[in-house]
């Protein structure tokens, strides 16, 4: 593809923004005389990060139109999720994400199902992980508030060796699967079918919490819980849920436990 020069327009403009930033920067952030020489020591360490910032502002990024219109809210792309998590992609994991989206037909199958489609973090993370992101979306708040959780002991390598994958994008049922409430886990396994599968701890509690961050909106609220595909140290299948202000709760109980708000979660992964 024959790549087309830009205009003497586009050149001068391009030029007019450089200064105009140039000269902000001295407005703004008003730097003496050391701290200028300081800069012009670190040259072409400072050039080389204008030029990544021109690189990322010129790529063409992933258009996300025709997810937005079938799932509204119900999608969540890796832009919504920096900035509502503060967390950083790169420019290439970004385009990675473009190019993995569901086809029109997946995406409307998404939404048909009663799932949301989320982007997963920009590097793989635990549900510790996550917690350490915003911690009041947690019921334990974690030892740095003094509120450790029984999965914090080092014991339960479950939260820690569990985790949502680095990129690519998670489908995620918003309500526990049909019809497994009240049910064993042999039970509720068997209502999930390829290619959704039972997610793990850290996949669900990354999408419950980013889809709070993002849409400021509770899943699993009215004493609803689903369980995952993670075992504690006792062999228990832990189980979360019941996610309000007070923060999300996990537990964990015996496989052949039967509780009449607890379903399964399901998921699906592209």
């Amino acid at each position: 593809m024959t790549m087309q020069s830009i205009t003497s327009d586009q050149s001068k403009q391009f030029t007019r923004f450089v200064e105009d930033a140039s000269n902000r920067a001295l407005k703004e952030v008003s730097p003496d005389k050391d701290g200028i020489q300081r800069l012009i020591e670190r040259g072409g360490e400072f050039q080389a990060y204008i030029v990544a910032g021109i690189s990322r502002f010129t790529s063409k990024l992933p258009d996300y139109t025709e997810a937005r219109s079938i799932l509204g809210k119900d999608f969540i792309s890796a832009d919504q999720i920096a900035t509502a998590r503060d967390l950083t992609y790169t420019e290439d994991q970004l385009i990675a994400l473009g190019k993995s989206l569901p086809d029109k037909a997946t995406l409307e199958a998404i939404r048909d199902a009663g799932m949301f489609l989320v982007a997963g973090p920009p590097t793989a993370m635990s549900m510790l992980d996550i917690r350490a992101l915003h911690a009041d979306y947690f019921y334990s708040k974690g030892p740095e508030q003094d509120d450790e959780g029984w999965y914090d002991d080092g014991k339960e390598k479950f939260s820690r060796n569990d985790k949502i994958d680095a990129l690519g994008w998670l489908a995620l049922r918003k309500e526990p699967v049909n019809d497994s409430l009240s049910k064993n886990w042999e039970e509720q396994r068997a209502l999930v079918q390829s290619p959704l599968y039972v997610p793990n701890a850290a996949e669900v509690t990354w999408g419950l919490t980013t889809y709070k961050a993002v849409n400021d909106v509770y899943l699993l609220e009215d004493d609803i819980y689903v369980r995952t595909s993670s075992l504690d140290s006792g062999g228990y299948r832990v189980y979360v849920g019941y996610f309000d202000a007070s923060g999300l709760y996990v537990y964990d109980y015996w496989v052949d436990y039967r509780y009449s708000p607890l379903g399964v979660a399901s998921a699906r992964k592209f």
